[in-house]
């Protein structure tokens, strides 16, 4: 895929370094920032899942900058691809260890990782990027090893921030947001595709305030504390109606049974 297609199908908001520093003000990680925590624990649940079934081969999809991927090559064989190439540029720095492709997933993997197999793909915040999400879906199963693992996340619609925010809600805010679905629909897309969900669970509500009348310094422990904890344990332990995000756990089947 070349630079031309990329902006083609996002010409409004295409997906650059103004994208990545300007919607989520990241272009790098630092040390105990909202970010940090966040990939922190999304790394940590990756690994822990790995380990139970025994799992060595990681591919991201939407790898952005690389920084989860930076925290999983140390210890599993890792891959990435996302539609910008100026993401894929950044993950030399951060994830210099993996290797990462420039690739549009709703359209197929790139060549050199179409005959692979993975025990895991994870799929942080993109799903809802995608015309087809379901498809998607589909079609990363058939990449998955038997009794391997797809791992994502994706804005809960049902949260209290998205009834509360409504236009305001952080989902609703970004333009490349186009499948804003329900979580029953996510996890239909996840039985259609002929996987299995393992665990359901979510990242906590991050994006204070959510009370016009209560100050937001107020609001940061009622709100935060459960997160902050999930963070700092790195577990996959919030209910998952209890977030702004829905975490899905799904596996392949396999000869043997399920990863439990």
């Amino acid at each position: 895929m070349n630079a031309r297609h990329v902006h083609e199908r996002y010409r409004h908001v295409p997906f650059t370094r103004d994208y990545f520093s300007g919607t989520y003000g990241c272009e790098g990680l630092k040390k105990f920032d909202t970010h940090w925590w966040s990939v922190r624990m999304y790394a940590s649940i990756a690994d822990r899942w790995l380990r139970i079934i025994h799992g060595t081969r990681v591919l991201e999809v939407g790898c952005g900058y690389g920084f989860t991927l930076g925290r999983l090559e140390k210890k599993y064989v890792t891959f990435g691809v996302d539609i910008s190439e100026h993401a894929i540029r950044q993950t030399a720095r951060f994830a210099p260890r993996s290797k990462c492709f420039v690739a549009d997933i709703e359209d197929a993997l790139p060549s050199a990782l179409q005959d692979c197999f993975f025990d895991m793909i994870i799929a942080r915040y993109v799903l809802e990027h995608l015309r087809d999400p379901a498809g998607t879906v589909k079609r990363l199963a058939q990449y998955l090893r038997p009794g391997g693992l797809l791992f994502f996340s994706v804005p809960n619609t049902e949260s209290i921030g998205a009834r509360w925010k409504g236009n305001l809600w952080y989902a609703r805010k970004d333009p490349t947001h186009i499948s804003l679905l329900s979580p029953r629909s996510w996890i239909d897309a996840v039985q259609v595709s002929g996987l299995s969900v393992l665990k359901e669970t979510s990242d906590g509500y991050w994006d204070v305030p959510y009370l016009s009348w209560l100050p937001g310094w107020l609001q940061l422990p009622l709100f935060l504390g459960p997160t902050a904890f999930a963070c700092i344990t790195g577990r996959d332990i919030l209910p998952a109606g209890f977030g702004e995000n829905i975490m899905l756990i799904a596996q392949k089947p396999a000869h043997g049974g399920s990863a439990r």
